[in-house]
């Protein structure tokens, strides 16, 4: 630019060296480097919102074309941002955030070398920047997370309560519920095996975040498990009528049976109310010969 000096060189130093005996001669030589911000660029712009008031404090941020962050900066009393020395290059994006207003961005850009580029940002206001957010962690008691677990929301209005949200526990156990205004809700929790959970949460703060941690108790009933399967015959046929001899496997391996049932049609049997361990089944079907 015309009227602007640059340095050519970043600024370097040299080694000290000393003049010790009388008249004597040193050399000091410095090897300069060229400064990479020779032909960089500038970014800047001004940030208002929809009514073209400023917008002071907002985080302007700057990423490649591959979205990898490079530089963020904030802006002033002034709504007035600034990047430079910026090097030059090709798809960059830029977004705004700032409290109050949703997250903006505008269109990829190129900035050349020695170019001054100006982006003017628009906030627009959140209107949900008020709502609050529920997080849960579902967990036994022991505290091993539960998954799948069914979370049911209800909005608690006198002794009324309706059901406004459902979700489900992910592989940690957690859930959450989101954009909710300030009032009571209830929380109730079930999973297959588990005592049905109920909690309250009250939420008297604007953009408040409220953490719900449940410990679920085995239910001893619906705890219980089922062993199922198919008896069938050489050909791979069902056998309909085959006694079937459930045994629990002890921890010295022996066997201990437990219970009989026969099958049905397509072989099909049933064993239920069993209790957690390890299981094998015995089968045959016997005959009267005449």
């Amino acid at each position: 630019m015309a009227g602007i000096t640059r340095d050519l060189y970043k600024l370097a130093q040299s080694p000290t060296k000393s003049i010790i005996g009388v008249a004597e001669e040193i050399r000091i030589d410095l090897s300069l480097t060229p400064c990479p911000n020779l032909h960089s660029g500038t970014i800047q712009g001004t940030v208002k919102n929809e009514t073209s008031q400023i917008v002071e404090g907002a985080v302007v941020k700057i990423m490649d074309k591959d979205y990898n962050p490079i530089s963020h900066a904030i802006t002033g009393d002034d709504g007035k941002y600034i990047f430079t020395p910026f090097a030059p290059g090709t798809d960059y994006h830029l977004y705004v955030s700032a409290v109050g207003y949703n997250l903006e961005t505008i269109n990829p850009f190129t900035l050349n070398a020695d170019q001054t580029l100006t982006k003017d940002v628009t906030l627009h206001a959140d209107t949900k920047s008020t709502l609050s957010f529920i997080a849960g962690d579902i967990t036994t008691d022991a505290g091993v997370a539960i998954m799948g677990a069914v979370v049911q929301l209800f909005s608690v209005v006198d002794t009324t309560e309706t059901l406004i949200g459902l979700a489900f526990s992910n592989q940690y156990g957690q859930y959450a519920f989101r954009e909710l205004e300030k009032g009571t809700y209830r929380i109730r929790i079930s999973a297959l095996g588990y005592l049905v959970s109920t909690a309250e949460v009250s939420i008297t703060k604007d953009s408040s975040i409220t953490k719900v941690v449940t410990k679920l108790t085995v239910d001893p009933v619906t705890s219980k498990g089922t062993v199922s399967g198919i008896i069938t015959d050489e050909t791979d046929n069902p056998v309909v009528g085959a006694d079937v001899i459930l045994y629990r496997v002890e921890d010295d391996e022996s066997l201990t049976p437990i219970a009989l049932t026969q099958t049905i049609s397509g072989g099909v049997y049933l064993f239920v109310n069993t209790t957690p361990g390890n299981y094998k089944v015995k089968s045959t079907k016997t005959t009267t010969l005449v």
